[in-house]
């Protein structure tokens, strides 16, 4: 009679997979106090791991498994010495251990005193998968309730017994297990050690990291058709933003590329941004129409018109819900994905019938949450890797600096829009926006100047009046010059040239409005 030792935190299914066990094959059950009791409610004859022992728990349950009685069973290899051992001492050879840890990733979320959390620190859990993990050769291990469909099914195809390959995916799946929970213990302890120096920024990062991903889903293909990909997740609820993973939903559509991804976060990076209603449409990971308005339709028609032929083949994002009325305007040119917080039913119904959109719903409160203390994480393959925290959450106009012209309290909206825009398009950016509405984008530019003549030529005569956006200061007098020609009002941008004080009375002499940020926002 094969022998299986249980002690599980987590026991959802437990009871079915026990009794699928015993239906399987001849078993015998050992348990932990409460896992016992558990099982014996169930009907399911189980012995108790003190009995095995000799020893009671102690230490209020901290210590129950520490057991040489226990690991010897677990540890011992299919030979006659250590057989013999086992006979000499009474003890049996554990064949499966089904064992989950204590939550410690989900007690993260709740926010408990270091106290509490160490008591949520499972150290015989852990020691008992990586000593049977260790002895695959014999034991088979069950580490989460997810694997005891197949489990199951592997028994039932095999008469009641396990293959070594099976066996192997198992260990492999426990080890993945210990070392992604010490992981998220080493980032909880390394958090509360920076906290707790005096002098230590709250952007202290621990001298070492481990990356704790997990994979979610193939992607279509990678940056190009050629290219594979795959998109992964950091599990657990101590990750900044729970278990809610992904966070979006896709109704309908073929599955992501890696393109189709990179455009969807920046996307809604930039609908974080936005004042409800708003309307982001995405090509290349940068906007090329964006907008505010009092209704949807009307942030969609702003957005829409800044340029149509580059909008053929976007993103198109919402803050709102969708109606059929805009689905009908958006799709009369070719819409790659529609990305939103709602739909009408009209507007589900019509976006289903259109088979190569893919039709994505935000999952609640994700255009709300910004996570202001995020990381970014940057992979420079032989040069290592960058980690550092991500850009600052929306501003207001009034937080800047008056540094010319006089401040115009109407363009104060527009103010505020444009910067929280231009700070996510990439470098060199500039930024031109009135009454809600992109007018002219120049991104990606290696000189200041060549940005600021590529936006005003978009914008055109409607440059007149608006608010220039600049993600970096500018290095000369020319780029005022081109902004005053076209009839830029306000110009907003960080400072800090050793040609400031030249800009400014550019800017002044032009009768510009000129407000500092002090704060550049590169991105690349």
């Amino acid at each position: 009679m094969a022998t299986v030792l249980v002690s599980v935190s987590d026991k959802t299914g437990l009871e079915e997979f026990a009794k699928g066990l015993a239906s399987a094959g001849s078993f015998e059950f050992v348990a932990t106090t409460s896992t016992a009791k558990f099982l014996s409610e169930k009907q399911i004859a189980c012995g108790k791991v003190e009995d095995l022992t000799g020893f009671p728990e102690i230490l209020g349950g901290r210590v129950k498994t520490l057991h040489p009685h226990v690991f010897a069973g677990i540890l011992s290899r299919d030979t006659d010495a250590d057989r013999a051992c086992l006979k000499d001492l009474s003890l049996p050879e554990i064949d499966i251990l089904i064992c989950n840890l204590y939550p410690f990733e989900k007690k993260l979320a709740e926010g408990l005193p270091e106290s509490k959390m160490i008591e949520e620190i499972d150290i015989g859990g852990v020691t008992l998968l990586r000593a049977a993990a260790k002895n695959f050769d014999r034991v088979m291990i069950i580490c989460d309730p997810a694997q005891y469909e197949c489990v199951l099914a592997h028994l039932k195809e095999n008469k009641g017994k396990s293959t070594k390959d099976f066996r192997r995916k198992l260990a492999l799946a426990a080890f993945e297990r210990t070392r992604s929970y010490d992981t998220a213990i080493s980032a909880y302890l390394a958090g509360n050690v920076a906290a707790a120096e005096p002098e230590a920024p709250k952007s202290k990062l621990p001298e070492s990291l481990n990356l704790n991903l997990k994979q979610y889903q193939s992607l279509r293909y990678g940056e190009n058709p050629h290219q594979s990909a795959i998109w992964y997740d950091a599990p657990g609820e101590g990750n900044g933003r729970g278990s809610d993973f992904p966070p979006f939903e896709q109704l309908q559509g073929k599955e992501m590329s890696s393109n189709n991804l990179v455009d969807t976060f920046a996307l809604t990076t930039f609908l974080k941004e936005l004042k409800d209603p708003g309307v982001c449409i995405i090509k290349h990971n940068n906007p090329c129409g964006i907008a505010q308005g009092k209704t949807l339709m009307e942030a969609f028609d702003k957005a829409l018109s800044t340029d149509p032929i580059s909008a053929f083949g976007g993103i198109f994002g919402f803050t709102g819900e969708v109606t059929g009325a805009i689905v009908d305007e958006m799709t009369k040119g070719f819409v790659e994905i529609v990305a939103a917080p709602a739909y009408t039913a009209e507007a589900l119904d019509k976006l289903l019938k259109k088979k190569n959109v893919r039709v994505l719903q935000y999952k609640p409160d994700v255009l709300s949450r910004y996570t202001a203390q995020s990381w970014k994480l940057r992979d420079l393959q032989d040069f290592g890797w960058i980690i550092e925290k991500a850009d600052e959450p929306p501003v207001k106009a009034s937080a800047f600096e008056l540094a010319a012209g006089k401040r115009i309290e109407s363009l104060d909206e527009d103010v505020a829009f444009a910067w929280n825009v231009v700070k996510h398009l990439t470098s060199n950016a500039i930024f031109i926006a009135r009454d809600g509405k992109s007018l002219g984008f120049g991104i990606g530019q290696t000189s200041r100047i060549a940005s600021v003549k590529i936006a005003l030529a978009q914008a055109g005569e409607a440059a007149r009046g608006a608010v220039l956006a600049s993600d970096a200061f500018f290095p000369a007098t020319d780029n005022i010059e081109a902004a005053a020609a076209a009839g830029i009002s306000v110009i907003v941008q960080p400072g800090g040239s050793i040609k400031d004080k030249e800009v400014v009375e550019a800017a002044a002499s032009h009768g510009i409005t000129m407000l500092l940020t002090g704060q550049r926002c590169f991105k690349h």
